[in-house]
């Protein structure tokens, strides 16, 4: 497959067709890394790295003395213990 690299303000782009874009997960906003190895050039989508606290934005405080275990009762079928 061919694509034509264009002109974007000061830049250049690449624009491209959706089903390589849809292939590898890529959509407007996304980040990439680029890297360049021998004149190859490699574009990788990136994953957002979250902080501890982002992903527990929401949660309810747990209390102190909240217990460490719960007891979920008696098994009810044939659990192994």
């Amino acid at each position: 497959m061919h694509s034509t690299i264009c002109k974007w303000g000061n830049s250049l782009a690449l624009r491209l067709p959706r089903h390589v874009a849809d292939q590898v997960r890529l959509g407007e906003g996304t980040t990439v890394e680029l890297e360049v190895d021998r004149g190859t050039l490699k574009v990788t989508p990136t994953r957002k790295r979250f902080k501890l606290s982002e992903l527990l934005e929401g949660e309810p405080e747990r209390k102190k003395d909240a217990p460490a275990e719960y007891d979920w009762g008696k098994p009810a079928g044939e659990e192994v213990w």
